[in-house]
């Protein structure tokens, strides 16, 4: 499994694809600091003091966005055709339908824990560059975005790991997209609306509190991270998905 897995860590390595998220990655970097920059010039008339501490703090609570993006990096290992079993080759023989599921989630997975790296550094130094004229930047705020990220890690391998499921379950992979839009981004956006005060709707309080999606609003601030709480609900969301995944991998007919 180990030199299927890496087969197709390489091929997805190699896509256009690949190249065109980590070019979105460095966009989504440069757009963020520019509309930071913009704000502050605009209400404030300057962009000194806490330029680098304001961009990371706010970033911080927009983590989801990788979360849903988490797609893309089991897309781009999955391929452009449903994996066909009977069809072998030299990373695939004496292949398991298991493990050829595991192979390709666990080859997704490094694809985004190397993404997640180049996002990180690749932020931190265009935000460097952006306020390098006031120094506001320093170790902590550093290790204060390199600690969330971390914190949140676990999250993401849950959305590779729910993106594969998807892919696997549902095919063509047009609609399995939308089944992980409407599964992954409407459905818990509209439990998070009606769970506001504002509406209070109970049966949505409560399914919210064990929602992927709404542990991403706590990562901005110390007070509201809970680590346990994202480490158990990611463990028991990878495994039901893994499982659903295969299983359904297992049981299609070619």
């Amino acid at each position: 499994m180990l030199y299927y897995m890496k087969a197709e860590l390489n091929k997805a390595l190699k896509k256009k694809y690949t190249r065109f998220y980590l070019v979105g990655i460095i966009l989504t970097a440069l757009l963020a600091n520019g509309a930071m920059s913009a704000f502050r010039s605009i209400y404030y008339g300057t962009n000194d003091g806490t330029f680098a501490y304001n961009l990371i703090m706010f970033a911080k609570g927009f983590f989801w966005i990788p979360y849903y993006a988490c797609w893309f990096a089991a897309d781009n290992v999955f391929g452009d055709e449903y994996p066909n079993p009977l069809i072998r080759d030299k990373s695939t023989i004496g292949l398991s339908r298991t493990k050829m599921y595991l192979g390709k989630l666990i080859a997704s997975e490094i694809i985004m824990f190397l993404c997640a790296i180049f996002a990180t550094v690749a932020f931190l130094l265009i935000t460097w560059v952006f306020q390098v004229h006031d120094g506001t930047i320093d170790l902590s705020v550093v290790l204060d975005f390199a600690e969330a990220v971390l914190i949140a890690m676990p999250l993401f391998v849950t959305g590779v790991s729910i993106s594969n499921a998807f892919l696997f379950s549902v095919t063509p992979k047009k609609r399995a997209f939308m089944f992980f839009v409407l599964g992954i981004v409407i459905i818990p956006r509209i439990l998070i609306f009606l769970a506001t005060e504002k509406i209070h709707f109970l049966p949505a309080v409560w399914i919210t509190n064990i929602l992927i999606t709404p542990q991403f609003q706590t990562l901005q601030f110390y007070a509201t991270r809970d680590v346990p709480k994202i480490i158990i609900s990611s463990v028991i969301y990878t495994v039901l998905s893994c499982i659903i995944g295969c299983t359904r991998f297992k049981r299609k007919a070619f």
